[in-house]
């Protein structure tokens, strides 16, 4: 109802300030048309949460009636032509208006299922660690480590071996790829590996050599579909958006023969 009364209230006070006398050349007129009145009227409303005074209405359509003008303008001398920016936002519209259609699709509970589970490495929760760590010096030898170990193993205190380091001596639940985010790519799997319960090493990191104790890995779960709805849903509609673009722009180049320099020519 405010979006009406307010479409109302800009097309009618257009309708006052028009000149009343004879038209003149269509293509000297400009009319504001009533969509296009509602549209200003809710973006009106959107921006400051209430109608306009009757002076802001006059200043809207006021506005409005210049930029339509000096668009109409802009195009008489050619400047939409070979502009970037503006084949770029033609282009845009055009493939919005391809996949709109896709943001009010509803799929039934089959079709939502069979696509949450062709997709469930996206879902599923990642295995995590819980780990005890000793940074040693990056000059360390095999020997030096392996001796660590033993002592590591004898029940020595891990605060007493290796170097000092901002790491935390020991890390709890880190799922496996924020523990590559922290320590580099690989570092996961190889941790991974270890027998659990006893330490071992040195293993490196992009932090250098380390002392580890895996001291417990919790595996992956592929949450219900109930839990994940909105975020499947919303992720379903995105690639059947991606699919009409796809459909849409084949059907669309289908009407052209193209002729590219330095490309053989493409017949329809």
């Amino acid at each position: 109802m405010h979006f009406f009364v307010l479409g109302g209230l800009i097309f009618g006070l257009y309708g006052l300030t028009a000149a009343p006398d004879a038209a003149p050349p269509r293509d000297d007129v400009i009319t504001l048309t009533e969509v296009e009145a509602d549209r200003l009227a809710d973006d009106f409303y959107a921006g400051w949460g209430r109608a306009p005074t009757r002076e802001e209405a006059r200043a809207l359509v006021r506005d409005w009636a210049i930029e339509e003008a000096m668009v109409r303008e802009a195009r008489a001398l050619g400047l939409d032509q070979g502009d970037a920016m503006i084949r770029n936002r033609l282009r845009a519209k055009v493939e919005f208006l391809a996949e709109a259609p896709a943001a009010t699709l509803e799929p039934d509970d089959a079709t939502l299922a069979a696509y949450y589970k062709a997709n469930a490495a996206d879902y599923a929760e990642p295995a995590r660690i819980s780990l005890t760590q000793v940074l040693l010096p990056a000059a360390v030898s095999q020997a030096e480590a392996a001796a660590l170990v033993a002592e590591l193993r004898s029940g020595a205190d891990p605060d007493g071996v290796g170097r000092a380091t901002q790491l935390p001596p020991r890390i709890e639940a880190m799922a496996l790829p924020a523990l590559d985010r922290v320590f580099g790519a690989g570092f996961a799997a190889e941790v991974a590996g270890l027998a659990p319960g006893t330490w071992a090493g040195p293993l490196t990191s992009a932090y250098g050599p380390h002392l580890l104790r895996l001291d417990s890995v919790t595996q992956g779960a592929l949450p219900q579909l109930d839990t994940q709805r909105e975020k499947v849903l919303a992720d379903w509609r995105y690639d059947e958006a991606r699919r009409m673009r796809e459909r849409y722009t084949e059907e669309l180049m289908s009407r052209y023969r193209l002729v590219l320099p330095g490309m053989a020519e493409e017949d329809e």
